[in-house]
């Protein structure tokens, strides 16, 4: 296929914004992306689509435009979702670089243009894209690596980061599984081979990513490949870049389902929440999407540092790799899952969230993940399994760790108050409480507040709290008295240390 094809196609209305006398070039694939610098991921003689999230003014065109010319591309097909149009300063710099570029209409998605260049290939007997070839006639994912599995000579599997095996041949054990995962979430240059210590077997594994770069790394799903060193080649590699295609474009076809039942999902929720659909109508509404009404469920709740879309996929992802059904939807900022199921099963809920949590911790540059477990409830409990889950969601997101999990049974504490209080009335307490002690540990550089805190952690007793900070009874006494002058409040009195506990508590 050429650029002119593509051009010349009424049903993709593409139009051409600049490189009219390079509209012969051959286009050799397809390659989806929003980096500013995709260089390292192009063979040469892919048109490149994106959505332009990357720009941000006239030097970003430039950097991006001549990343494409060094890589040789055929050309550029632009989004217009986010920006509208094509920067007039991208078509200049394409047009600097001969880089053609096109305008993607907003009817016409990437997915459809991809599939008709797809198409094309095949119908000409592109060598090598064949994988993508089954794809495109109707092949599923374990057909699909079944073919690569023989043109590889190699076992391959599907990963998701959030732990599940999508598909693969061969056997690999949870350990291997795991630590895959994790060098997958390490941050550095994709695709890449990893060495696991456990393996004495000599061979390496192959990390090839699949789908778009936008995504953060604990939503997206890879290729790992197991191989001996001396089998690798260009050809290999060109496999393995086109089954990472038909990959994409497999998931890409399982998300558009999705999507539209996570709508559905996502207007019944809203509606039981808001009180204006009775539970009875909102089960048929999760059924409908794939729930199993007639079994207990259990709701959680999960927020991406306020990413709402980005949230759902990861919890999606999150969601399948415990094999529980289950239905994901879009709420507020974050992401609800609804799992439904016999209770020894949802049960286990927990064990599972914190191991893939502790997998996607483990990879330094993820998103901050919080998430919130409700207690196991009748189908009748729905919208109280909901509050619950987003309760223990603020009570996880106000704790110190990086990725966190609270569940129901955690609400009988008193940092649920804390959570549910809003930012400016926590800082307006705090201040309230220890501003006068704050400013004489700056003024004097002594350490009061540390000291109060350890003595309320040791429940009043000076022997522990003495031993703790390694001072003498004396010395603590001394502190102690200190804090009390400066604040005005007895220590002797639990109300007292009950409000000192809590302001401390709203710093961590």
């Amino acid at each position: 296929m050429l650029l002119r094809d593509l051009l010349d196609d009424p049903e993709l209305g593409l139009a051409l914004l600049a490189g009219r006398e390079q509209l012969d070039r051959p286009v050799r694939g397809i390659y989806i992306t929003d980096l500013i610098d995709p260089r390292r991921y192009l063979h040469g003689g892919e048109l490149v689509l994106s959505g332009l999230v990357w720009h941000t003014g006239p030097a970003d065109s430039e950097r991006f435009a001549a990343a494409l010319s060094d890589a040789g591309v055929a050309g550029l097909a632009a989004g217009t979702a986010r920006l509208g149009r094509a920067p007039t300063d991208l078509v200049e710099a394409c047009a600097r670089y001969q880089v053609p570029i096109f305008e993607v209409p907003l009817a016409v998605s990437f997915n459809t243009l991809s599939e008709r260049v797809w198409r094309a290939e095949q119908q000409a007997s592109v060598p090598g894209r064949e994988l993508v070839g089954a794809v495109a006639a109707g092949a599923d994912l374990d057909r699909v690596l079944a073919m690569a599995t023989a043109e590889l000579g190699a076992n391959c599997w599907v990963l998701s980061a959030a732990g599940a095996v999508i598909g693969g041949a061969g056997a690999l054990d949870e350990s291997s599984r795991r630590a895959l995962i994790r060098e997958f979430l390490t941050p550095g240059v994709l695709p890449r081979t990893v060495h696991l210590p456990s393996d004495e077997s000599g061979a390496s594994f192959v990390l090839w990513p699949v789908g778009s770069d936008t995504e953060p790394r604990a939503a997206r799903w890879f290729i790992t490949i197991l191989e001996e060193q001396q089998h690798r080649s260009a050809k290999r590699e060109g496999i393995v870049a086109d089954l990472a295609t038909a990959v994409a474009l497999l998931r890409s076809r399982r998300d558009e389902g999705r999507q539209a039942a996570s709508r559905s999902v996502q207007a019944a929720l809203h509606r039981l929440l808001d009180g204006s659909a009775s539970p009875p109508e909102v089960m048929a509404r999760l059924e409908a999407a794939g729930l199993p009404t007639g079994e207990p469920l259990r709701v959680v709740a999960l927020d991406v540092e306020g990413r709402s879309e980005a949230a759902t996929t990861l919890l999606h992802e999150i969601a399948a790799s415990t094999e529980i059904a289950s239905v994901t939807a879009p709420v507020d900022t974050g992401a609800l899952a609804l799992f439904a199921g016999d209770r020894n099963g949802l049960a286990g809920i927990d064990r599972s969230l914190r191991r893939t949590v502790e997998d996607i911790e483990s990879g330094m540059g993820v998103p901050r993940l919080t998430l919130g477990v409700s207690d196991i409830s009748k189908a009748t409990g729905l919208r109280g399994a909901v509050e619950e889950a987003r309760y223990a969601r603020s009570l996880a997101e106000h704790r110190s760790d990086r990725c966190g999990i609270a569940t129901a049974g955690e609400l009988a504490t008193h940092q649920v108050l804390l959570a549910s209080a809003t930012d400016d009335l926590r800082r307006s307490y705090r201040q309230r409480v220890l501003s006068k002690l704050i400013t004489y540990d700056e003024v004097h550089h002594s350490d009061l507040v540390n000291t109060l805190w350890a003595f309320l952690e040791c429940s009043g007793s000076w022997s522990r709290c003495a031993k703790r900070l390694h001072v003498h009874v004396n010395t603590l006494r001394y502190r102690i008295k200190r804090v009390e002058e400066i604040t005005g409040r007895d220590l002797g009195d639990f109300a007292t240390r009950v409000d000192f506990y809590l302001a401390l508590q709203l710093d961590t």
